[in-house]
């Protein structure tokens, strides 16, 4: 909205270089008749002119229509020396004045949309060109995606290795089919499956339907080529040794070993890695608030204080 009020003041500042009424540049929509009935009009008018003068020099920039808008700029715009690189330069300031519009244009239907739930839509469903969301916000919403309309080619999923299989497959049907055909092109599933697994609370599903497992998991099993990263640059080689026996070659990035920081202490720990007692803070161990949510005071004072 801000980008708006700007562009509209040149529309503003461009009425008056043309000696006409500043009102046409009140709205966005208003701003569009002003640019078809006497930006785009004119331009087509000098270049009708121009076609039949390209052997005078100075005519372009004599002729020029929009030349008091562009008279600010810090060097001048024509030099009347050349016809073709004049012609060049007015064709570059047209450029910039077409540009202007087409952003008005595009800031139109926030003039149309005032609530800001319609805005945040419209901005997701045109112009956004990622969209970040967690695989239960899509469950909750894939009636409303359906109903605005919802497009997109590619999906990629983060920490796909603890999601449910079923919560795997609810992203992908966001937006309706075109002509019998998924829209979907492509869909790249980024975890580890030697870390946790998706959380099943029931015991009996988790046991006996291995609901458990997720779909990374199951491509794995099933023997779907996939790429395997072979080298960690997050944690020194010393503190690398404990995991990565779990991973085929798993190595070090070039940082991990020459970096400065990977090879100074721990501030307040004696070892690269340890394990640390941290005895009941105020007569108070780990703690569950409420089910399913562990906390431990003393810890989480330690780390603070480290």
């Amino acid at each position: 909205l801000v980008r708006r009020l700007e562009l509209l003041s040149e529309v503003e500042r461009l009425a008056r270089s043309l000696q006409l009424p500043e009102d046409v540049g009140h709205t966005c929509e208003t701003a569009g008749y002003f640019w078809l009935l006497h930006v785009y009009s004119r331009w087509e008018q000098f270049l009708a002119d121009c076609a039949d003068n390209e052997n005078k020099p100075t005519y372009v920039q004599d002729r020029f229509p929009f030349k008091e808008f562009f008279s600010d700029t810090p060097q001048p715009v024509f030099t009347g020396e050349s016809f073709e690189k004049d012609m060049r330069a007015a064709k570059g300031c047209f450029c910039h004045l077409k540009t202007m519009f087409q952003e008005l244009e595009e800031c139109r239907a926030f003039e149309l949309l005032k609530s800001t739930a319609d805005r945040a839509n419209y901005l997701m469903t045109k112009q956004a060109k990622i969209v970040a969301m967690t695989c239960t916000h899509a469950a909750l919403k894939r009636k409303d995606f359906l109903q605005l309309g919802f497009k997109y080619d590619n999906l990629l999923m983060e920490e796909s290795a603890q999601i449910l299989e079923i919560e795997t497959f609810i992203p992908m049907l966001l937006q309706r089919q075109e002509d019998g055909y998924a829209r979907l092109k492509r869909c790249i599933l980024i975890g580890d499956h030697h870390q946790l697994p998706p959380v099943v609370k029931n015991m009996a599903f988790q046991k006996y339907s291995h609901m458990d497992q997720s779909l990374f998991t199951r491509f794995v099993r099933l023997g779907i080529p996939y790429i395997e990263l072979n080298a960690q640059g997050r944690a020194r080689p010393s503190i690398a040794r404990l995991y990565n026996w779990r991973y085929r070659d798993l190595g070090d990035l070039p940082n991990v070993k020459e970096d400065a920081v990977f090879h100074k202490a721990n501030a307040g720990f004696s070892f690269d890695y340890q394990l640390v007692d941290v005895p009941d803070y105020h007569g108070r161990g780990e703690s569950a608030p409420s089910p399913w949510f562990y906390q431990n005071e003393g810890e989480a004072e330690y780390v603070v204080s480290v």
